[in-house]
């Protein structure tokens, strides 16, 4: 399951009970670290295709000029989409040897370019991806995950939560080491970057049933 914690990490200083408060409360307090997180499952609200385009020729030339024509003929169709986020990625030329014949010189030319689409309307996405495809594009990937608008909403409601709960351990601690004062030392937040989104790799046996736009279920991450 795709998770994203906000979590706090606290330097605490426990002082004895039979020890004054005073601003040397550091000769005698004891400094512990704690930490604490919290998190949240929510819906996928984010949906992002990789589709690719892959020419090979004996002619570097004619697979450069391959792909860059449907290249362009795709980001014209895709950002007619108001729904679909459009930009190209990867572009890479690749030499292609035979083996068996152990040529020092390549006998063809590889030339591969990747579209990505992402949007929110899964619908949309999921038809323009699937005409795409019917134009020479293949999809690589698709992968589900939690917009930045929706962590952003819940930022402040986890955090909320993350200092709810120390300060419930720094209770129990600070009880059973019977100390009559908590300062916080230092104190840092924490979140893990991002989400590990839900994938979906094309395969071999995927290939024929690509053909169409694909049916898909976004499920849910933990924030």
């Amino acid at each position: 399951m795709p998770r994203i914690l906000t979590a706090l990490f606290i330097a605490l200083l426990f002082v004895p009970t039979l020890a004054p408060a005073s601003d040397d409360d550091d000769d005698d307090a004891t400094l512990l670290s704690l930490t604490a997180h919290a998190e949240r499952e929510v819906d996928n609200d984010l949906m992002t295709v990789n589709l690719s385009i892959e020419r090979r020729s004996a002619d570097v030339s004619v697979a450069v000029e391959e792909v860059n024509t449907l290249m362009r003929e795709a980001l014209d169709q895709a950002k007619r989409e108001p729904a679909a986020e459009v930009r190209s990625l990867g572009y890479s030329t690749s030499p292609v040897y035979d083996r068996e014949r152990k040529q020092v010189e390549p006998v063809a030319w590889q030339v591969t370019q990747v579209l990505e689409l992402k949007g929110k309307d899964f619908e949309k996405l999921t038809a323009l991806a699937g005409d795409l495809q019917q134009t020479g594009l293949a999809i690589t990937q698709i992968q589900f995950s939690v917009s930045p608008e929706a962590q952003a909403g819940y930022r402040d409601e986890l955090l909320e939560e993350a200092i709810v709960r120390w300060q419930r351990i720094a209770q129990r601690m600070g009880a059973s080491l019977g100390a009559s004062h908590l300062f916080p030392k230092e104190m840092t937040l924490h979140e893990n970057g991002g989400f590990y989104p839900s994938p979906m790799l094309r395969s071999a046996a995927m290939e024929g049933a690509l053909a169409s736009a694909p049916a898909l279920e976004a499920g849910r991450s933990t924030v």
